[in-house]
């Protein structure tokens, strides 16, 4: 991006700060090495940004098509891309002047459209990535950006709402109203007791059931009548 030459102020203007403030940006101006009328100036730049109009704008991009030709591999491409970027943004900011109603929304719409566009895109390659990837690969991701693979899984992240939503399924409801009492009431061993006596192989059952397909599932509850025998996986609220 072209940088603004560094222009020595010539308005004055005394500045009366808050008990302390000086003292703030005096100490990040000397760590810096700057001083703190340039912090000042700086911040006041940023915030304030000088309006120009449309002409000047796209004459400076005018200026630098000629990069086009050296290919994407100069950096001065890079920088063609970024004013652009900036153009754009100014015109439906109003930063950049000159630009009547209609033009405007035209390019907001346009812009609007394309951001669009790169976030579904940016989804869709998302889901490519993680199509047919296991449980840990997909933590793996999330954590490093790289489908690593440990001998040791690293411990399952929680999930307070997946986590009590699968609780809720493999625990028999009865069970789980009455442990949840017991914790409600500060009785930790009485919780765990009640753990305890659920039968196994009722918590081994729910926990068949969880791991079948959604399909599977309904089909198990009675949305779909079962092809023979009685439904061995009722409703849970039954």
């Amino acid at each position: 991006m072209r940088k603004k030459p560094v222009i020595q102020p010539q308005d004055k203007y005394v500045l009366r700060m808050p008990d302390g403030l000086r003292d703030r940006i005096k100490a990040y101006a000397e760590r810096q090495g700057t001083s703190m009328n340039h912090e000042i100036i700086r911040i006041l730049e940023i915030e304030f940004p000088e309006q120009r109009p449309v002409e000047e704008w796209l004459g400076e991009l005018g200026e630098m098509l000629s990069v086009l030709t050296a290919g994407s591999k100069d950096p001065r491409f890079v920088e063609f891309s970024d004013k652009l970027e900036e153009t754009i943004l100014g015109i439906i900011s109003g930063k950049v002047t000159g630009v009547d109603a209609e033009v405007r929304s035209a390019v907001s719409a346009m812009w609007g459209e394309y951001k669009e566009r790169q976030y579904h895109d940016a989804v869709d390659q998302e889901s490519d990535a993680l199509m047919g990837r296991t449980e840990e690969e997909i933590d793996a991701y999330e954590i490093t950006g790289k489908f690593e693979k440990y001998a040791a899984p690293a411990p399952r992240k929680p999930n307070r709402l997946t986590d009590s939503i699968f609780i809720s399924n493999v625990v028999p409801p009865l069970s789980l109203s009455a442990i949840a009492e017991k914790i409600e009431a500060g009785d930790l061993e009485g919780a765990a007791e009640i753990v305890r006596k659920i039968p196994k192989s009722e918590l081994e059952k729910n926990l068949r059931f969880e791991r079948l397909p959604e399909s599977e599932k309904d089909r198990l509850r009675g949305e779909e009548p079962p092809p023979s025998g009685d439904n061995p996986f009722p409703k849970r609220d039954q």
